[in-house]
């Protein structure tokens, strides 16, 4: 993979739940036998780096590290062996979630949004252009918090590959180019504080860093 660019314009962006199976059971839930999917809102995008504000007044806030992907041409109905060819870049989201806020959604049965999408609820890396599919199936990421590692994962450790995620997506939505994949947090989700310095790192080189402010 070349050097790292901003992210071109981003026409919507999917989200997949539990798509690890150690942080599905460290929230008591169920390992999904097939993708969960749900969407944050454009608006929400914030570069990873400098200080990235959260109110306060929002409560908890927990990290979730993702790998994420951004499709350079549209998608529908992907054929398996095909789909892999959409994505042009590759780099690091946090997925931001209000975790009191989802609780309680969840408890009423009531969808996730508010808890998803909220002011800077999606920073993202600088991102590498892809130059080779086979790149997308041995990514590994890493978050440390204040120096100290907090999450680890790979796609290997994916229920459902960067592949399978994309098929299974485009069966039903037509996605289109500029459209980022958020591909799911491995174990170790916690809550953010104020001041908390975070380093992002994908395969070994970290891509991006902030400062946390909650006031």
């Amino acid at each position: 993979m070349n050097s790292f660019t901003i992210p071109k314009t981003i026409s919507s962006i999917y989200c997949v739940g539990r798509n690890y199976g150690d942080h599905a059971k460290e929230l008591n839930n169920p390992v999904p036998k097939e993708p969960i999917i749900f969407t944050k809102s454009p608006a929400c995008v914030v570069p990873f780096e400098g200080k990235i504000f959260l109110p306060l007044n929002l409560g908890r806030c927990d990290y979730e590290t993702e790998i994420a992907i951004q499709l350079g041409t549209d998608l529908y109905q992907g054929d398996i062996n095909q789909v892999l060819e959409a994505v042009t870049y590759v780099g690091i989201a946090l997925d931001l979630t209000l975790r009191d806020k989802q609780n309680e959604l969840r408890a009423k049965k009531y969808p996730w949004d508010l808890a998803k999408s909220f002011i800077n609820a999606c920073p993202l890396s600088k991102f590498r252009k892809v130059d080779r599919f086979t790149e997308l199936e041995e990514l590994e990421i890493k978050l440390e918090v204040n120096g100290e590692v907090r999450q680890k994962g790979s796609t290997k450790q994916m229920l459902f590959s960067i592949q399978d995620l994309l098929c299974f997506i485009s069966q039903q939505i037509p996605l289109r180019s500029g459209d980022i994949i958020l591909t799911g947090t491995p174990a170790n989700v916690g809550p953010l504080n104020n001041n908390d310095y975070l380093v992002a790192f994908l395969n070994g080189e970290a891509i991006a860093e902030a400062e946390i402010i909650r006031n």
